[in-house]
């Protein structure tokens, strides 16, 4: 937690001043190749670019020299807050404005650095989320919170781990995912492998009636009222997912608070929009 209001704002900056290299670059180098980021060529980079801010209005020496070693270190910045944003305390600790910088500058520069990418996922992240569940089959809605999760595929899984089971208890129908799905999605490996695939149980679609892809991310469910709701639809069709945890090393929580009162979930039926069944992946 010391390095709460060091690390996510250093690798903000970083990936900031990462993303104007290329450019400056050609402008003062006259068509050379740019230098690949590794530390022996820090030199050549920062002579080139500092000879930009002679004639460069609004851009010092100093400045320029920011700007250049952001091409070597962004990467070990990108490590750091990798390992620190995979702790729950810290993620709640970074401010949100802080957090959306990092999404926003990691979306700039994510196709030349998986790491920046990873970043941009985790600062996406929601904690202590609540989340409500309608099955529409039976009129039945529960509430959960969720914490954690990386992405849509994990939230498959952990979602019929909670909620399938006796639905003379209350649950919902079907076929509960294999124990080493379960796993994948926690705390064991999270690669399954093209033998052992996990197979979704339902398709999800949000309160506006839009189809939620296992490829997404809970951040993108888009509340109703406040509140991110899903809607359960039969699968149709064995939906294979390779991978439990998109971030592993992040812990994740689904807790099943209770199944909603009657009087609840009409609330919530009455102002859920019927599900928008065109898009290829609901197939």
């Amino acid at each position: 937690m010391a390095l709460i209001d060091v690390v996510p704002r250093r690798a903000s900056e970083a990936m900031m001043l990462n993303e104007v290299v290329p450019e400056f670059w050609d402008k003062a180098a006259r068509g050379r190749p740019l230098p690949e980021p590794v530390s022996a060529s820090s030199p050549q980079l920062v002579r080139t670019l500092t000879r930009l801010a002679r004639w460069r209005p609004g851009l010092d020496k100093n400045t320029m020299t920011r700007i250049a070693m952001s091409w070597f270190d962004m990467e070990h910045w990108l490590k750091a807050l990798i390992t620190v944003m995979a702790d729950a305390g810290f993620r709640a600790a970074v401010p949100g404005e802080v957090k959306a910088e990092l999404r926003e500058h990691a979306a700039v520069v994510a196709h030349r650095s998986q790491r920046a990418a990873w970043v941009g996922a985790l600062a996406a992240v929601l904690d202590d989320e609540p989340l409500v569940v309608i099955d529409p089959r039976v009129r039945r809605g529960y509430a959960l919170t969720m914490s954690g999760i990386g992405d849509n595929g994990q939230l498959h899984i952990l979602l019929a781990n909670r909620l399938v089971g006796d639905p003379g208890q209350g649950l919902v129908a079907g076929d509960r995912p294999a124990r080493s799905w379960v796993e994948a999605a926690t705390s064991g490996g999270p690669y399954l492998g093209p033998d052992n695939p996990a197979i979704r149980c339902f398709r999800l679609f949000d309160g506006q009636g839009t189809y939620i892809s296992p490829e997404g991310r809970p951040a993108d469910i888009e509340p109703l009222d406040g509140t991110r709701v899903l809607v359960l639809h039969p699968p149709n069709g064995n939906y294979a997912l390779g991978v439990g945890r998109v971030l592993e090393q992040m812990t994740p929580t689904l807790r099943f608070d209770r199944i909603l009162e009657p009087a609840e979930t009409q609330h919530w039926f009455a102002r859920l929009v019927p599900a928008v069944e065109n898009d290829l992946m609901a197939d």
